[in-house]
């Protein structure tokens, strides 16, 4: 044999699957005594050697999952180091490690190469986009996943997910009820890629905008500070009769109440702001900012609680769940009735 053993040659020499030579190396698995020697006569024979993190895998009870979080250019907010926090929360709770993959949704050749390692019983797949190819690499390799969000067409997949669109309606809705006819929505941009809370939420507000016969404007820009500054000056210099604007991008909305109020505008008692998608530090802006919050520690649970049950063989229950996110009053929103 030419070139380095892989573990797919030793368990074709030891007559197994490429699965059972990973339990015979990691001990996740029990396995007989006589399977567990032809593996390692066929390790010997390849001279194959297992790499260290294959080899440490025994201390996890009874599996590894991975989450699969594409990391970006601005790092992590907040709330997705809860969402990292809680995903390890309840694999642990059930017995199992946890792994991140911080690799890019369309990096298919690295997620490819994790995958064909199989040190993982399956995946939590995180910032789903609206095509999203990771959902057919891992059809074809017939890993199971569990995504956290939703592409274009999620029918026949299992997912947790915010309901998106009912966040943008109780948004625009509570604007409305209180008086605001002329909106400005400040999201990231990330329609062109997919982005699916994204493109979900920009729809509705639209599609409401309409229904409610009220003017909205759009801005967007990267997860940073200087996307909300920038914001307010293009609203300043637009001169349209804005009252209120709607943030979905955590820390946009801080930058924009900074510019607002530098620029001598009063918040809320000028200009009105809610976030979508901003988390606990909410509380900690002056002023405090009312907003749609997804409920991370339960979407995360769920998700992770049924990725193990399948990895386990549990009987599915449902396979498809949408929770909606509560609105948090602060006082950053004025009523103009």
């Amino acid at each position: 044999m030419s070139g380095v053993a892989t573990r797919d040659d030793v368990a074709r020499l030891a007559g197994v699957s490429a699965s059972t030579v990973s339990y015979a190396i990691s001990g996740r698995r029990r396995i007989s005594e006589a399977t567990r020697e032809r593996v390692l006569e066929a390790m010997r024979e390849l001279d194959y050697t297992p790499n260290a993190f294959a080899r440490g895998l025994a201390g996890a009870r009874k599996g590894i999952i991975a989450l699969n979080y594409p990391l970006r250019d601005e790092g992590w907010s907040p709330m997705e180091v809860r969402y990292f926090e809680t995903a390890t929360q309840a694999a642990h709770e059930c017995g199992f490690h946890l792994l991140l993959w911080p690799n890019a949704a369309d990096d298919v050749t690295t997620l490819t190469h994790l995958v064909s390692q199989q040190l993982v019983d399956g995946v939590i797949v995180m910032e789903v986009q609206w095509d999203d190819p990771r959902v057919a690499l891992f059809r074809e390799r017939d890993v199971r996943f569990v995504l956290l969000g939703r592409n274009s067409d999620p029918s026949g997949l299992t997912y947790v997910d915010t309901d998106f669109r009912e966040s943008a309606r109780t948004a625009l809705e509570y604007l409305v009820d209180r008086g605001h006819r002329h909106i400005l929505f400040v999201g990231e941009n990330r329609v062109e890629q997919g982005h699916g809370p994204m493109v979900r939420t920009i729809t509705e507000l639209e599609a409401s905008a309409r229904r409610f016969g009220v003017s909205l404007d759009r801005f967007a820009g990267p997860r940073t500070y200087g996307t909300g500054r920038a914001a307010y000056r293009y609203l300043a210099a637009s001169g349209a009769p804005i009252t209120a604007a709607i943030v979905f991008n955590d820390q946009a909305t801080v930058g924009f109440i900074n510019a607002a109020q530098l620029a001598g505008v009063s918040v809320p008692g000028d200009l009105s702001v809610l976030s979508i998608g901003m988390g606990e530090e909410a509380a900690e802006v002056d002023p405090p900012v009312t907003t749609i919050t997804p409920p991370v520690a339960a979407l995360t649970d769920t998700a992770v609680r049924m990725l193990i049950g399948a990895v386990e063989g549990h009987p599915v229950t449902q396979s498809e769940v949408l929770m909606d996110a509560p609105l948090v009053e602060r006082g950053s929103v004025r009523d103009l009735t």
